[in-house]
């Protein structure tokens, strides 16, 4: 039975877990009269003078009725809409899934050994979709399908150089925008095929022609198995037309179709199948939720005929291994091709995972298994048939195109002396039908298994009425050819609703949640997920609204998507907010296309080069660099010029000054982490953003650390021309396990035109109410994801600003950096990193190390080279309770620690007391660090191993992998004092020793041992 007992963090005003007489102690063991001295370091000219112009914070009573006041604004109706959204019918297993907060809350499983709910279920996900497909590496990372095709485009041209993709024609359109947004001013180029009017199948004469005048260019093929009017493409012929030329083929599919009696799997596509696949995955997940978030699919070959293609991919891939006792265990491989590693030279500047979409998408998965795909499968393609024949019965319509397949998606030409395409759909919108997308004459319905008979009902009732009843039509027959059909089938097992609920909610026990207590990854701002916020974003008026719908019917959408982009305006300061953004590296990825969109409207992208970037920034700032296309069109060379930090901590303004001295106006900006990633906050970035605006540059500052100074600092003073916000981060969206993610971009004046997507607006009726309207931009970069962003991520955060307010939003910063700073004081007999920023005031976060004579004690001690140390400490967190700080990053030998506002004064004293103990006890007790973790439900996995024999995905799920189990309880190990920890781990050290001993192992030198 489900514990519905409030969390106890739930009690806290606004979230935050320090109430006021425990911020006056604290402050006073500062020596400070009250939190807002804490920021006395920053320039006065770059704060808030007030920062009231925003509603009061809410109570929970409050924020249910505002939001569902706002679902209720959407109108529900029969809606035959596909566009790019395959609907179907939701699994009923949805809510018990979505509350495992094991699941939801936790972060990227970077520590394996206490993640692996997260990588089990991540592991069914890719087995799932390789055994439905026939490729034999899929991962689950990608935003969505259209960001797919791109990332396998991208893909394409690494392996072979060359950087020409054709694309067919008929893709879904919105797949076609994302791609020329992508691909603009980057040295990728795209050429579109076009289709036979006849047949709406890609031209095969006209792809030929273009492949022999372009041979030495072309990269890659893009085509769908099934397109976007619905009808089968010619999938042998395109796949072996690609081989043949030697460039690859990139298949666009929906897994939906791939059941046991449905299509062709990819890897059987002409003589030897696809080298890559894209698509969505986001209905084996979640209802319509206006288009997000997203699932993309990415998947490609990895077999003994191809085992390198795979290091050329983006994302991330969960793969088997074994822990030091060679237990069976899972964990993220081929992370050196990522961007914490390889930075500007990575294969993708997408950081964020799709990690909680997959994992929801496998468990649903489960609960149909190939026999239950094949049902739904067999029932849309029977309701198709049944609502297609109802259509063309009357005299308005006909086939579009000539087909005798009709798998979920039709198009039918529309012709009346009634009434034009325009006035039709509108008159069935106004009796709650929403007919298919307008395709100039056309209209294309998409038909799902929610689907009843009384809707069927409904639509002929309204078509009685305004057609007319053909007098020669006599019925179809759609046929799948036995060419199309699959021939191997998947073997998945079904495995009833509890018996997965139970294994799952078993999974979230393997992780670690901010649920438990301090979350100390430094960087990735662990705050407490308020349960309201899941609450709001699964009101069905949200979860059912299709992303195409017209306007009229989606009022509530908008005007969440017009709240946040208000709410955002004055949290930045800044005039213009882009909500189409999904994550925190897709916030960068936008604000540097529209950098560029702007030098190209002036004139100047060409002369522009130049990209800033400090050596300390996140992986992705330089990556994304790369992406956009910073980078020497001849070499591929990347064009960043790289800025050192100061002894303080801050960067280095002498030398901006001598770079602008040198490049001058070839210099198109900068990307600046305030505060950066040391927690420190860059007091001479105004300095900076004025010199780059003198020559004209533009200012992106990374925004992830936005929980330090939200309500506080003044963006558009500080010269800010982009910032993206994480609302994974800040604005309190649950990380789940690595993703969705979701963000903004908030925007100076100068770039509001270039806005991605589209805006919100408002005007007011006759009656004064105000109705909602996307407005594109006037030189809008274009669409950078297939429809309007994660929108239920945005739901989830404009829940929590409600709760938080205009008092509640700055008083999360004051808290944020008060826990932070107070840390810091704890943990002073500890020296901190950078060595020379010690009287440098600490923002929300901080990074910790050990003396240099500690690093060569345990060194020489344990025989552990100083390199390692670092992350077997992290290790060493495990065993107190802890996630582990981030390790070695930004420096080698740190330990970045971020407490967020969420935790108690009582949470932060243990903290620190286990801190110490913990750094105590690695100094004085080295050894133990060679047998760490010792409680999580894996010992340390032999990631080395795991990557030289890389297995990503297997055959058949007959049964699921059987789920290890904590060693010693995490509970208990809550409840021990730190020196009992400590008595603990040295026990369980030994037992590990003498295990090691029994087996051949090597035995580590005992040295002096600590009890």
């Amino acid at each position: 039975m489900q514990d519905n007992t409030p969390h106890f963090r739930e009690k806290f005003p606004h979230y935050i877990g320090i109430n006021k007489s425990e911020e006056k102690e604290m402050c006073q063991f500062l020596g400070l009269e009250n939190s807002r001295q804490l920021f006395e370091h920053l320039p006065s000219n770059i704060l808030f003078k007030t920062f009231t112009d925003l509603p009061a914070g809410k109570s929970n009573h409050e924020i249910q009725i505002a939001m569902e006041k706002l679902a209720d604004k959407n109108k529900m109706v029969l809606s035959l809409l596909g566009a790019g959204v395959t609907q179907l019918k939701p699994s009923n297993i949805i809510g018990d899934i979505c509350g495992i907060r094991g699941l939801t809350t936790a972060y990227t499983p970077y520590q394996p050994e206490k993640s692996q709910g997260t990588l089990i279920s991540l592991w069914i996900y890719q087995s799932i979709l390789s055994a439905l497909t026939g490729m034999e590496a899929v991962n689950a990372s990608m935003y969505d399908r259209s960001t797919a095709i791109f990332e396998a485009i991208k893909t394409a041209s690494r392996l072979n150089k060359k950087y020409t993709a054709l694309v067919c024609e008929n893709i879904d359109p919105r797949d076609k925008e994302v791609i020329t947004s992508l691909a603009k001013y980057t040295n990728t180029n795209v050429i579109f095929v076009p289709f036979l009017e006849k047949t709406s199948l890609t031209d095969l004469t006209k792809l030929n022609q273009i492949i022999s005048e372009k041979s030495d260019e072309i990269s890659c093929v893009v085509f769908p198995q099934v397109n976007y009017f619905g009808n089968l493409e010619q999938v042998d012929q395109l796949t072996n037309l690609c081989e043949e030329n030697k460039i690859k083929s990139i298949a666009v599919i929906d897994p939906l179709f791939l059941a046991n009696d449905g299509l062709k799997k990819p890897a059987n596509f002409g003589n030897n199948g696809v080298d890559f696949i894209t698509g969505e995955v986001q209905h084996f997940a979640i209802d319509n939720n206006f288009g997000g978030p997203g699932l993309g699919l990415f998947g490609c070959r990895y077999n003994n005929k191809d085992k390198m293609s795979i290091r050329q991919t983006p994302g991330r891939y969960v793969g088997k291994g074994s822990d030091r006792f060679d237990q069976e265990a899972f964990l993220m491989v081929l992370s050196t091709r990522e961007q914490h590693i390889r930075r500007e030279k990575a294969t993708s500047n997408i950081c964020s995972n799709q990690s909680f979409l997959a994992t929801l998408a496998g468990a649903c998965y489960l609960t149909l298994g190939s026999s239950g795909h094949d049902k739904v499968f067999n029932k849309i393609q029977k309701i198709t048939s049944n609502w297609t024949n109802l259509f063309l019965s009357y005299s308005e319509f006909s086939l579009t195109f000539e087909s005798n397949t009709a798998l979920n998606t039709i198009t039918l030409n529309f012709k009346s002396k009634s009434y034009s395409i325009e006035e039709f759909i509108k008159l069935a919108l106004d009796q709650g039908i929403e007919l298919g997308e307008k395709n100039d004459q056309s209209l294309i319905f998409s038909f799902s298994d929610k689907l009843v008979d009384s809707d069927l009902n409904k639509l002929e009732t309204f078509l009685s009425k305004h057609c007319k009843k053909s007098e020669s039509y006599s019925p179809l027959s759609f046929t799948l050819a036995k060419s199309d059909k699959r021939i191997e089938a998947a073997q998945i097992e079904t495995f009833s609703e509890k018996e997965t609920i139970d294994y799952y909610k078993n999974l979230g026990e393997l992780n670690i949640s901010p649920d438990d207590g301090i979350y100390p990854l430094g960087s990735c701002t662990m705050k407490y997920n308020p349960y309201i916020n899941d609450w709001a974003a699964g009101l069905p008026g949200f979860t059912t609204s299709h992303p195409v719908s017209d306007e009229s019917i989606v009022q509530g959408n908008l005007e969440v998507l017009f709240e946040i982009q208000e709410w955002f305006k004055k949290i930045t300061g800044l005039p213009g907010v882009a909500t189409q953004i999904v994550a925190g590296a897709h916030g960068e990825l936008a604000g540097l296309k529209m950098f560029q969109a702007y030098f190209a409207h002036k004139g100047e992208l060409e002369q522009r080069k130049f990209m800033i970037i400090p050596r300390s920034a996140h992986g992705t700032n330089p990556a994304t660099a790369t992406v956009a296309g910073f980078t020497d069109k001849k070499t591929g060379a990347s064009q960043i010029l790289w800025l050192d930090s100061l002894p303080s901590g801050e960067i280095n303004l002498a030398q901006v000054t001598e770079y602008i001295a040198q490049y001058g106006n070839q210099i198109a900006g900068v990307m600046v982490t305030n505060p950066n990633t040391a927690g420190i906050f860059e007091t001479k970035f105004k300095d900076m953003a004025d010199q780059i605006h003198e020559i004209g540059g533009l200012v992106y500052m990374d925004g992830a650390n936005m929980n330090a100074i939200a309500g506080i600092v003044n963006l558009n003073d500080l010269g800010v021309d982009a910032v993206h916000n994480n609302l994974h981060k800040t604005w309190s969206i649950p990380h789940g396990g690595g993703g969705p993610g979701d963000g903004i971009v908030a925007v100076s004046e100068k770039l509001i035109d270039f806005i991605p997507g589209f805006l919100v607006k408002s005007k007011n009726n006759e009656k004064g109410e105000p109705i909602f309207y996307k407005e594109k931009p006037k030189h809008s970069i274009g669409m950078l994801h297939r429809h309007h962003g994660n929108f239920a991520h945005k739901v989830r955060a404009l829940t929590y600003l409600y709760a938080l307010g205009s008092d509640g939003i700055s008083r999360m910063s004051e808290i944020a950096v008060l826990s932070s700073r107070y840390l810091v004081k704890r943990l002073s007999s500890e020296p901190m990193l950078p060595q020379e920023a010690n009287v440098t005031p600490r923002m929300h976060e901080f990074i910790l190390t050990l003396s240099e004579t500690n690093f060569t004690n345990i060194s020489k001690t344990a025989g552990i080279p100083k390199a390692s140390i670092i992350g077997l400490i992290g290790k060493l967190f495990l065993d107190y309770g802890l996630h582990a700080p981030t390790v070695s990053f930004p420096e080698q030998f740190g330990l970045m620690i971020e407490p967020t506002e969420s935790f108690t004064k009582d949470e932060l004293d243990r903290f620190s007391d286990v801190v110490l103990e913990l750094l105590n006890f690695a100094v004085e007790n080295p050894q133990v660090l060679t047998t760490v973790p010792h409680f999580s439900p894996m010992a340390k996995i032999d990631e080395l191993k795991a990557n030289r024999n890389l297995v990503v995905s297997q055959e058949s799920l007959s049964e699921l992998p059987s789920l290890p189990q904590d060693r010693v309880s995490y509970n208990d190990i809550r409840n021990l004092t730190p020196n009992e920890i400590s008595g603990l781990i040295l026990k369980h050290h030994l037992q590990a020793n003498n295990s090691s001993v029994s087996n051949g192992s090597q035995n580590p030198s005992e040295g002096s041992l600590r009890v």
